[in-house]
């Protein structure tokens, strides 16, 4: 096993890191998770699931466990607290200053809440030199033209709010919603978003205008099942704050995929493989020294038609489907 399997974040958290090694790494992939679950997720099957199939591409894989999840406890029921301006600034940037030690490019790809969590902290300046955004769109109702949709969204952040006042987090294991509990902290800021329709920090930082300054290539997949979570209309309306032309935004199709199924359910896999496929095209062959803002811009040149265009180019965001 290479690299660590602790990180230990700026304000003294402990992160747990599995990492699925790949013989001559073309770069280090931080993988990061959804909410109510933990890194588990994203290697289902296990030996066959998307972090294996990364890492059989030629990608070394740190699966990692945000604050609170999995093996990087303390949990809420063991007085465990965060928010989610903590996983911005704390848990992202940690892992990929990590990563970087490496001495190879590093990508970040997340699944819903690890995807939109990494964007803000790029927003913010954090240098990748890719970033994948499985099913990672940020609840705001300026983004979800369906009236329909906003409503069913307005339930579950009241059901949000109705729990986290008497309990203190959010019972996810209690409800059967997944294996992990929130912290209150944390799922009121998901509710603040909604309630402001504003993706910005408790002290007042616009992620969603940062994304604008993003220059490292991004590609967004949304599930064609994704009914409600991360829809692909509201979806890529998000993908709509970066740069004109930075993202190649598809729709997987193979079998329907769900928000979950995306990241979770081995029929995903012709996606998976593609993933893997359009990180290999888009990073380096080798560490260069020039990670960070506008490093993806450099390496654009060269790229097919159906990969991204050149940020700033006037470009809209580009539409796509795995079928």
């Amino acid at each position: 096993m290479s690299g660590p399997s602790r990180i230990r974040t700026a304000d003294g958290w402990e992160l747990a890191v599995t990492v699925h090694e790949a013989r001559a790494p073309r770069a280090v992939v931080v993988l990061l998770h959804a909410m109510m679950v933990d890194a588990r997720s994203l290697d289902r099957p296990v030996g066959a699931g998307l972090a294996t199939t990364l890492a059989a591409a030629g990608l070394e894989v740190w699966r990692a466990d945000l604050r609170g999840h999995g093996a990087s406890g303390p949990t809420p029921s063991e007085r465990g607290r965060w928010s989610y301006d903590d996983l911005v600034r704390g848990d992202v940037p940690a892992i990929v200053a990590a990563a970087r030690e490496r001495g190879l490019p590093v990508a970040v790809v997340g699944h819903s809440l690890g995807g939109h969590v990494a964007a803000a902290a790029a927003a913010e300046g954090l240098g990748v030199d890719a970033l994948v955004l499985l099913a990672a769109n940020v609840w705001l109702p300026s983004l979800d033209p369906s009236r329909r949709r906003r409503l069913a969204k307005e339930l579950v952040i009241r059901s949000f709010e109705a729990s986290v006042r008497p309990l203190g987090a959010f019972p996810s294991r209690r409800l059967r919603a997944g294996p992990a509990d929130e912290s209150a902290a944390y799922v009121r800021d998901l509710c603040r978003f909604w309630r402001e329709d504003r993706f910005a920090s408790a002290d007042g930082a616009d992620w969603l205008a940062g994304l604008r300054e993003v220059r490292a290539p991004v590609l967004a997949v949304a599930g064609a099942g994704d009914r409600l979570f991360a829809h692909p209309e509201p979806f890529r309306r998000f993908c709509d704050a970066f740069p004109p032309g930075a993202v190649d935004f598809r729709v997987a199709r193979e079998w329907d995929a769900t928000h979950v199924g995306l990241a979770c359910d081995p029929r995903s896999r012709p996606t998976w493989d593609a993933v893997a496929r359009w990180l290999l095209g888009q990073l380096p062959p080798s560490s260069r020294g020039d990670h960070g803002i506008g490093a993806g811009a450099r390496r654009l040149a060269g790229t097919s038609p159906s990969s991204v265009a050149p940020p700033g180019s006037g470009a809209p965001v580009q539409q796509s489907s795995w079928t």
